[in-house]
C-alpha cells in the first residue's frame, strides 16, 4: 500500500493536487489523508473582524469557524468517495487529520507520524507563484521534509492514464540511484519513458562519461521492464534548454533530488529545485538525498 498526505485549504489548486492524488493512486492499493490545518487565532482580528467592532464572545466564533472548516474537510471526503469510479472504491481509502497550527510545521508533524510515501501538494501557475513561493508553505515543506514532494501546478490538468515521459534531473551521484527507485516505485503501474539527464554546463569529461555509463548499465540490469534513457546535455542556459527538453519529448513531469549544500554554494548558486519550481507548469516531484 501506498501513503498519500494531501494538503487541503479548499482553494482550487490543492484540490486540483487531490484530483492528481487519486488517480495516481487508483491503480495500487492507496491510502490518501487529507490534511486540513487551522491557524492558531488569538484574538478576533484573525477571523478577519475589523479593529473596534465589539464582539461578545470572540472564542464563541473561533470555535464556530474551526468547525465549519472540519466539516468541510469530511463534506470533501465524503464527496470525494461519492464520486469514486469502481477501480477507486477498490483501491483507494481516504483518511482526514484536521490539526490547528501552522500548516508549515502541522504538514512536517503529520509527515513524520504517518511517514507517506508521498506528499502531494498543489501551487498556483508559474505567473502567479513567484513572490508567494519565496516564503510558501509549499517551499518551506521541500526544504524540510524527509518525504518526496510531489507540486502540482493550479493549471496542471493530466490524465495519469496517459503519462509517458519522465524527466529525471540528475547528475548520476549515489543519491539518485536511491530517488530513481523511488520513483521506479510510484509510476511502475504506468507506461513511461525516464529520461535520466544531467545537464551540464560545461562539456563533459572522462569522469562525467563514465557516470553516465555506469547509469545506463544499472538500469539495464535493474529495471529491465522499463525504458530509460540517460544521457548528458550542455547547456550554458539550463532553464532555456529545459523549456526546450519539456517541449520536444513532452515531459508529464520532472523529477529530481533536492542535496543539502553547504551556506556559501547556496548563497552564490540558486537552488536548481526553486528554479524549477518557480519556471515550470510541470509537476515537480522531489526526492531529498
Amino acid at each position: 500500500m501506498i501513503k498519500l498526505l494531501v494538503p487541503v485549504d479548499f482553494s482550487d489548486y490543492s484540490l486540483n493536487a487531490l484530483k492528481y492524488a487519486i488517480k495516481l493512486g487508483e491503480k495500487l492499493p492507496s491510502e490518501i489523508t487529507l490534511a486540513h490545518c487551522f491557524p492558531e487565532i488569538v484574538d478576533e482580528s484573525d477571523l478577519g473582524i475589523p479593529a473596534g467592532t465589539e464582539v461578545k464572545d470572540p472564542q464563541k466564533l473561533i470555535r464556530e469557524e474551526r468547525a465549519k472548516e472540519k466539516n468541510w474537510l469530511e463534506d470533501l471526503k465524503r464527496k470525494t468517495e461519492q464520486e469514486f469510479t469502481t477501480e477507486q472504491k477498490q483501491n483507494i481509502k481516504i483518511k482526514t487529520r484536521f490539526e490547528i497550527g501552522y500548516a508549515e510545521d502541522v504538514l512536517l508533524t503529520i509527515s513524520e507520524d504517518m511517514k507517506p510515501d508521498v506528499i502531494v501538494m498543489g501551487t498556483k501557475s508559474k505567473d502567479e507563484t513567484i513572490k508567494e513561493l519565496l516564503g510558501s508553505v509549499t517551499s518551506d515543506v521541500i526544504k524540510k521534509a524527509r518525504v518526496p514532494v510531489l507540486t502540482i501546478p493550479a493549471d496542471s490538468e493530466i490524465d495519469m492514464d496517459k503519462i509517458s515521459n519522465i524527466l529525471f534531473v540528475t547528475d548520476f551521484s549515489e543519491v539518485d540511484y536511491d530517488s530513481l527507485h523511488k520513483l521506479i516505485s510510484l509510476i511502475s503501474p504506468f507506461k513511461t519513458i525516464i529520461y535520466g539527464i544531467q545537464f551540464n554546463t560545461v562539456k563533459p569529461d572522462k569522469w562525467d562519461k563514465e557516470k553516465l555509463n555506469e547509469f545506463r548499465n544499472y538500469c539495464a540490469g535493474t529495471y529491465r521492464n522499463h525504458k530509460i534513457e540517460a544521457d548528458i546535455l550542455y547547456s550554458d542556459n539550463f532553464l532555456e534548454d529545459l523549456d526546450k527538453f519539456i517541449k520536444e519529448k513532452g515531459i508529464d513531469i520532472i523529477a529530481m533530488t533536492r542535496k543539502k549544500r553547504n551556506l556559501i554554494s547556496s548563497l552564490f548558486h540558486p537552488s536548481i529545485t526553486r528554479k524549477i519550481l518557480f519556471h515550470t507548469n510541470i509537476p515537480l516531484l522531489v526526492f531529498h538525498a
